[in-house]
């Protein structure tokens, strides 16, 4: 067994992501995700070895890139969001995959994080939960007040900043009437990240913790690209919570620009030296401390898994003893 940093002697936290946006290894989406895994095992000194499976939606659930054998063996395991194709959540090739990693990790992962659309997938097959259509799409960092204290939020401030780039929603109401706990939910009811009965297990997540420094602003560039397409009717709104006010006023002119004469050639001169210097990013911080909180969580799990006090309190509480 390998050493860990701290000296414990455990083995390495197995970590998977399942990724449901690309069978690509330059997958963005895997990535960031592994970005930030890697980053609070660091934080904390921990290992952790970290497994991403492409899924590729075009073929059967059973043979689709993902080693079904090896998933429940796993420590802790994240499931990405994927472009949405349909407007019932019902309808999208992912949720069979959600549906095996639900059934397959049962009672055997000790936390699965599912992440944007795959957390709307779990929700309906968990709960019965239908996904909305927002009428605007929720771009950009919003505040979340804390609702439930737990492993997840351990350390983090009252008001939490967390991006959220997205076109749907499963209402927080919903939620609350099927028995989810509401972790983080901002002012105007849009939740952010939400849990089962044991604050672990499964792990609900609208928003987007794992987001670099500049995803957001690369997202708008690419919407502005399909504006200036033709394949979107509409300039994008700018991120909300994202941009000091200066950098506002030269992407709401570049934008204006654009819609007036619609010319995918403008892109070229897109304003990069003011999204560099615009963006404010404070919302990183909690993110750090979530990806560790949740790994600490595993690794506080693993633990209590291994003392054999625990093993004998639950084979004794099994026999009625």
């Amino acid at each position: 067994m390998t050493d860990t940093p701290d000296g414990t002697g455990r083995g390495a936290l197995r970590i998977g992501i399942v990724d449901l946006f690309s069978p690509s290894p330059e997958s963005w989406a895997r990535y960031m995700f592994a970005s930030s895994v890697e980053a609070a095992a660091d934080r904390l000194g921990v290992a952790a070895d970290i497994t991403a499976y492409g899924a590729d939606m075009t073929r059967p659930t059973a043979d689709c890139g993902i080693d079904w054998d090896e998933l429940p063996s796993l420590d802790g395991l994240i499931v990405t969001g994927g472009e949405p194709r349909y407007r019932a959540v019902e309808a999208e090739p992912a949720l069979a995959v959600v549906d095996r990693i639900l059934t397959d990790t049962a009672d055997r992962v000790t936390s699965t994080v599912y992440s944007c659309q795959s957390a709307h997938a779990a929700l309906h097959l968990l709960h019965g939960l239908s996904r909305n259509r927002l009428p605007h799409k929720r771009q950009g960092v919003f505040g979340h007040r804390v609702h439930a204290r737990g492993p997840l939020t351990a350390g983090l401030s009252d008001t939490v900043l967390v991006p959220h780039s997205r076109w749907n929603t499963m209402p927080a109401q919903e939620l609350r009437r099927v028995g989810v706990r509401l972790v983080l939910e901002a002012e105007d009811g849009a939740w952010s990240l939400a849990t089962g009965d044991d604050g672990l297990r499964h792990v609900f997540s609208q928003g987007h913790p794992e987001y670099l420094r500049e995803t957001l602003l690369s997202e708008y560039r690419r919407d502005l690209r399909r504006y200036a397409a033709g394949e979107a009717d509409h300039v994008p709104d700018l991120p909300q919570g994202y941009l000091t006010a200066d950098a506002q006023d030269v992407f709401l002119a570049f934008a204006e620009k654009l819609r007036e004469q619609r010319d995918p050639e403008l892109l070229k001169s897109f304003p990069d030296r003011a999204a560099a210097e615009g963006i404010d990013d404070g919302w990183l911080a909690d993110s750090r401390a979530f990806f560790a909180n949740w790994l600490r969580a595993l690794d506080d799990s693993r633990e209590r898994s291994a003392d054999p006090r625990v093993d004998m309190a639950l084979a004794r509480r099994r026999t009625g003893l």
